[in-house]
C-alpha cells in the first residue's frame, strides 16, 4: 500500500498506481479512502473494466449503491462476457433489495461461468426467495446438464417437481442429490414426501426418520416424518412427532394442520379443532379453513364453523384454487351447509388432480373375456365397520357363475365377526397394506380384474392413488363417498334415481349407473338383539322417543333448532342422541336451554356393538334425519330395527341417500323435500299416535319383502348393471349413463 502511494505521488498520471492503491485500501477495509484513488484510476484509464469494477466495489462498501451500480455497468460495457462483473453488479442490487435485477445479473454471470458451483447455488437461493419456481426448474435442469453431479441443483429440482405432483421424476432427482450428499436432511425429507405420495409408506417413514436424525430441531423434517407415520397407520407416533415439530418452531403452520388431521384419525376431535384453528391463524388457506370448519362441527362448535365457512365461501368466490398443494377436502366440502352441488365437482376434480401424473398400466382395449366377470373391491373397511355391515350379505348372495370377487384390503389388521364372514364370502383375499400404490395396481392388473370398485372414495383412509394407475379396464366408485370423486380414472358411480336424479348428471365426472330402487345394499341376515326395557335404556316409559343417533358433524344449528321446535311443540317427546364427547354434550345442552327446552329431554345412548344397537333402536318411536348430510347406514339401521325413518331430500347425493332408503323400504310418505315439509311430517306423526303405530306395523310386516332388504334381488340387479357396463367396454364403447332394468 505504501509503495502504491509513493508511486502515485511520483507518477500522478500513472493509472496502474492509483488502481493498485485503491484496491489495496479497499481490501484493507478503508473503502472511503479507496474511492478517490479508484476514481482517479478510471479517469486515467476509462477503458479499464477492472478499475471500474473495483470502484464499484468500494462505492458499495461505503453505501453509495447508485454510484456503485453505475460503475459496474460501465465495467460490463467494457467486458460484457466477464462473469465477475455481472456478479458484482448483482451484489449491489441485492444489497438494495432489488432481487429481480440481482437475479438477472447472477444468471448472466452463470451463463459465462457454468462450472462455478457457488454462483449456481446463489442463483438457486435467490430463485427460491423470489418463489419463481418455473424459472428455478429451468435453471436447475440447465445446471444439471452442465454439472450433472451438482447435488444442490438435483435436490432443488426434486423439491420443485414434488410441488408439481411429478412424484416419480422428483424421486429420481432427490436420489441423485442424496448419492452426492447423503447427509442432506432437506433431500431426505422431500424424498419422504415423494415416497408417501407414491403410496410407499414404509419407505417414506424410513426416509423421514433419516431426515429427523440429521436435523432433529428442524420443524419441517419432524412434520414430514409425522405425516409419513400417519399414512403408515402409526398415529400415536405421528402425534408425538407433530408436537415435537411445534416445539421446534411454534410459528410454522404445517404441523398444526397435520396434528389436527392425526387427532381426527385418533378420535380426539377437541384437540383436532384446536390444532386446525391454530393452523388457520398462521396461514388462512382455503383447504385448511374448510377442514377447521369441519372439525368445529365434529364438536358442535357452530359459531366457529360458521365463521370459518363464511371465509371459505368468500375465497371460493374467486374459484377453485390454482395451487396444486391447496386441496380442500371433498368430504369436508360436501358436509358443509350451503355448499352448492355445482361447486362439488370442480373441488373434487382439483383434489383428484394430485394423482393425474400416475403411470397408467397397459391394458388391452378390447377384452374378449367371457363370464364370470372378475370384480375387484378396494377398501380399508373389510371389518366391523358400516361398509362391511352393508356389504357382507350382498357378497354372500353373488352368483359365482356370474362374478368372481377379489377383496383388496388396505385397512388395519382386524379379526372380528364381520371380517371372518367377509373372508368366507370372498375367497380371493389380497392384502395391499404393505404395498405401494403402484405395486397394488400391478397386483390388480396381474389378477386380471375386469371391473375395479373403489369403496372408499375420498373418505378417511382412502388410497385413490391405486386405481389412478388404471389397473382395470372399467373402474367405479360406490358406497363409501356420497358424491362425485372428480377423478378421470373413475368411469362410473353406482347410484339410483333418487340419489342422482335425472338432470343432475353434469354435477358428476362419472357416468351414472342407476340401480332400481336404492343403491345401498343391506344384509337381511343381520342379527337384532332383544330390545331392553325403556327404563334400562334411560328412556321414559310413556314418552315419544325420537331417535337421532348421528355423528355430531351432521347435527347443524338448523337441524338442532328444528328438533327443539319439535320438542317444544310436543311436550311428551324426548330426543335420543348417540353419546358424544363431553364438550359436544355441553354445547347441545346449552343450545337446548337457549331454545327453552329442558336439557333432561336429551338422552344419550352409549356406543354398543351393532347387534345390541339394533336391538335397543326398536325402543324408539320415530327416527329423525339430518341435513345437508343425511342418515345413510343410520337410516337403514332404524328401518331394520322396525323404526319409521323420516327423510329430508336435499340437492346433493349426501342429502338424498335417506330419501332413497326410505322409498326403497316402501314408505315414500315419510320423505320431505323441504325443512318445513320435514317438520310437518314429524309433527303429523307425533299428533296421530295411531298412524305412527300403524306405520311401525306396516314396516315390520313388509321389511323382509321390501326392495331395501331384498339382498338376493339387489345382487341380481348389481350384476346386471355391471354386465351392461362391461358389454359396452367389450364393444369398445365409452362409459355412458346406465339405467339398470328391474
Amino acid at each position: 500500500m505504501a509503495v502504491a502511494g509513493e508511486l502515485c505521488r511520483k507518477h500522478p498520471r500513472l493509472q496502474v498506481a492509483f488502481k493498485l492503491q485503491g484496491s489495496a485500501l479497499h481490501v484493507a477495509g478503508r473503502s472511503e479512502e479507496a474511492v478517490p484513488a479508484l476514481t482517479r484510476a478510471t479517469l486515467l484509464g476509462p477503458d479499464d473494466a477492472q478499475a471500474w469494477s473495483n470502484l464499484g466495489n468500494a462505492l458499495a462498501a461505503t453505501g453509495m449503491n447508485e454510484a456503485a451500480a453505475d460503475a459496474h455497468r460501465r465495467a460490463i460495457e467494457l467486458q460484457p462476457d466477464n462473469p465477475t462483473l455481472h456478479h458484482n453488479l448483482g451484489c449491489v442490487f441485492l444489497a438494495t433489495g432489488s432481487k429481480d435485477e440481482a437475479l438477472e445479473q447472477f444468471l448472466l454471470a452463470y451463463e459465462r461461468a457454468p462450472d462455478d458451483a457457488e454462483l449456481a447455488q446463489l442463483c438457486r437461493e435467490l430463485l427460491a426467495e423470489l418463489e419463481d419456481w418455473t424459472l428455478a426448474e429451468r435453471f436447475c435442469r440447465s445446471n444439471l446438464e452442465r454439472v450433472p453431479n451438482d447435488a444442490g441443483a438435483a435436490g432443488m429440482l426434486g423439491g420443485i417437481l414434488l410441488q408439481r405432483g411429478l412424484i416419480d421424476e422428483a424421486e429420481r432427482f432427490l436420489r441423485v442429490a442424496l448419492e452426492r450428499e447423503p447427509d442432506d436432511a432437506v433431500a431426505w425429507s422431500n424424498l419422504s414426501v415423494a415416497l408417501r405420495g407414491a403410496g410407499r409408506f414404509q419407505e417414506a417413514v424410513a426416509a423421514g426418520r433419516r431426515a429427523v436424525d440429521l436435523a432433529p430441531d428442524w420443524s419441517q423434517a419432524c412434520n414430514n416424518f409425522a405425516v409419513a407415520l400417519r399414512d403408515a397407520g402409526q398415529l400415536p407416533l405421528a402425534k408425538d412427532m407433530l408436537l415435537r415439530a411445534i416445539r421446534c418452531d411454534p410459528d410454522v403452520a404445517d404441523p398444526y394442520y397435520n396434528l389436527g388431521c392425526a387427532c381426527t384419525d385418533l378420535g380426539d376431535s377437541g384437540t383436532a379443532r384446536e390444532a386446525l384453528i391454530e393452523a388457520v391463524k398462521r396461514q388462512p388457506r382455503m383447504d385448511w379453513i374448510v377442514q377447521a370448519a369441519h372439525a368445529c362441527r365434529q364438536v358442535a362448535d357452530w359459531d366457529g364453523a360458521e365463521l370459518l365457512e363464511a371465509e371459505f365461501f368468500r375465497q371460493l368466490e374467486a374459484g377453485v384454487p390454482s395451487e396444486l398443494h391447496v386441496l380442500p377436502s371433498p368430504f369436508a366440502c360436501l358436509a358443509t351447509p350451503d355448499m352448492g352441488l355445482k361447486d362439488l365437482r370442480p373441488l373434487a376434480a382439483h383434489f383428484a388432480a394430485q394423482y393425474a401424473s400416475r403411470e397408467r398400466l397397459a391394458r388391452a382395449s378390447r377384452p374378449e373375456r367371457a363370464l364370470p366377470l372378475k370384480l375387484g373391491l378396494l377398501s380399508a373397511d373389510f371389518r366391523d365397520h358400516a361398509t362391511a355391515h352393508l356389504l357382507v350379505g350382498l357378497l354372500e348372495s353373488l352368483c359365482p357363475e356370474s362374478v368372481t370377487v377379489f377383496a383388496y384390503d388396505y385397512g388395519p389388521t382386524a379379526e372380528d365377526a364381520y371380517s371372518s364372514r367377509l373372508r368366507r364370502a370372498v375367497p380371493n383375499w389380497v392384502s395391499l397394506r404393505e404395498m405401494s400404490d403402484l405395486e397394488a395396481a400391478r397386483r390388480i392388473a396381474q389378477d386380471g380384474i375386469d371391473i375395479a370398485i373403489d369403496l372408499k372414495g375420498w373418505t378417511q383412509g382412502y388410497r385413490a392413488g391405486i386405481l389412478a394407475h388404471r389397473p382395470a379396464l372399467l373402474q367405479m366408485q360406490w358406497l363409501g363417498f356420497p358424491g362425485t370423486m372428480g377423478a378421470s380414472w373413475i368411469d362410473y358411480i353406482i347410484a339410483d334415481s333418487v340419489t342422482v336424479p335425472e338432470g343432475a348428471e353434469e354435477a358428476y365426472s362419472e357416468s351414472i349407473m342407476r340401480l332400481p330402487d336404492c343403491y345401498q345394499p343391506n344384509d337381511r341376515l343381520r342379527a337384532v338383539a332383544p330390545t331392553p326395557a325403556r327404563a334400562a335404556l334411560g328412556l321414559p316409559e310413556d314418552a315419544l322417543v325420537l331417535a337421532a343417533m348421528h355423528q355430531p358433524y351432521k347435527i347443524t344449528r338448523r337441524v338442532f333448532d328444528l328438533w327443539m321446535r319439535l320438542l317444544k311443540s310436543v311436550p311428551d317427546t324426548v330426543l335420543w342422541l348417540l353419546d358424544a364427547p363431553g364438550q359436544v354434550r355441553l354445547r347441545l345442552i346449552d343450545a337446548a336451554r337457549a331454545a327453552e327446552v329442558d336439557p333432561g329431554r336429551l338422552i344419550w345412548a352409549p356406543r354398543l356393538p351393532i347387534g345390541e344397537h339394533l336391538g335397543r333402536l326398536a325402543a324408539a318411536d320415530l327416527a329423525l334425519d339430518t341435513f345437508p348430510v343425511g342418515a345413510h347406514t343410520t337410516a337403514s339401521d332404524a328401518l331394520w330395527a322396525g323404526v319409521p325413518q323420516v327423510a329430508h331430500c336435499g340437492e346433493s347425493f349426501a342429502s338424498r341417500v335417506s330419501a332413497s332408503i326410505v322409498k326403497a323400504a316402501g314408505m315414500p310418505e315419510l320423505v320431505a323435500d323441504t325443512e318445513a315439509h320435514y317438520e310437518a311430517v314429524v309433527l303429523d306423526l307425533l299428533a296421530d299416535r295411531q298412524k305412527l303405530t300403524r306405520l311401525r306395523q306396516e314396516l315390520l310386516a313388509q321389511r323382509d319383502r321390501c326392495a331395501l332388504f331384498d339382498t338376493p334381488l339387489f345382487a341380481e340387479r348389481l350384476v346386471r348393471g355391471l354386465e351392461i357396463a362391461w358389454a359396452r367396454a367389450r364393444n369398445g364403447q365409452p362409459p355412458a349413463h346406465v339405467l339398470v332394468p328391474e
